[in-house]
């Protein structure tokens, strides 16, 4: 049994699997809170099912829902919902180092979200990176919409407003990223970020605060590219 154990330990650490079962409970709590949402604003089972298996991001479900109970336009929805999971965008770009080039990361680009790539970050090399993304990846998208269909049969009985699940995903990857947050540079990005989300959030719809803080790279680009200018200004010079 205990060489079990270690063979296990050897494909991951043991820290990976503890944070795929964590947050893995916390999907399935906030898939039950956004099903009972669904069911409440009108949403047949097979809707709120094909919506969290195709969408798989959790707060573009969240908006798309919330946009439609209020009596928005269901193309604005689809719009609000796509402009909350261009932050996939961002995630895309810290997983590609890692991922295969073949037809594997055609299928595990679907599986890119929030907690899949902090996950990822747990690995102590690439293949251990992909096989941890692979992992959360793969709960997610089992527990997530199966989580949603389930809180769509119990929406009549659960009060999602009042249990305030989503809140756990925010709980969950700040503990992932708390490692992180130890270097300077990527600390004052961070609460820079947060500025911008808290800032904007009573402003934008729901769900496109926390998108818009993405924005601060924006600014550290430009740094950069201004940066990467003068020094080829002062090479041609000298």
């Amino acid at each position: 049994m205990s060489s079990s154990f270690r063979t296990i330990d050897r494909v991951l650490p043991a820290s990976t699997y503890r944070a795929v079962v964590i947050i893995t409970v916390t999907i399935v709590a906030v898939a039950l809170s956004y099903g009972a949402i669904s069911a409440v604003s009108g949403f047949a089972w097979w809707q709120t099912l094909m919506l969290a298996a195709f969408a798989l991001g959790g707060a573009a479900e969240f908006t798309f829902v919330g946009v439609i109970a209020a009596g928005g336009a269901p193309i604005l929805a689809v719009l609000a919902g796509l402009l909350v999971n261009t932050r996939n965008f961002a995630f895309g770009m810290a997983v590609g180092p890692f991922f295969p080039q073949d037809w594997k990361a055609l299928i595990a680009a679907h599986w890119i979200n929030d907690e899949s790539t902090a996950v990822a970050r747990t690995g102590e090399n690439d293949r251990q990176r992909w096989r941890a993304f692979l992992l959360m990846g793969v709960a997610i998208a089992l527990m997530w919409p199966a989580g949603a269909v389930g809180g769509q049969w119990l929406g009549s009985v659960i009060d999602a407003d009042m249990l305030g699940l989503d809140a756990a995903f925010p709980i969950i990857l700040f503990c992932l990223i708390r490692g992180d947050l130890k270097n300077r540079s990527t600390l004052c990005l961070t609460l820079a970020g947060i500025v911008v989300a808290v800032v904007l959030t009573p402003i934008l719809p729901l769900g496109l605060g926390a998108v818009t803080s993405l924005s601060v790279f924006v600014f550290v680009a430009l740094g950069w590219l201004v940066r990467r200018v003068v020094r080829q200004r002062r090479a041609v010079r000298q």
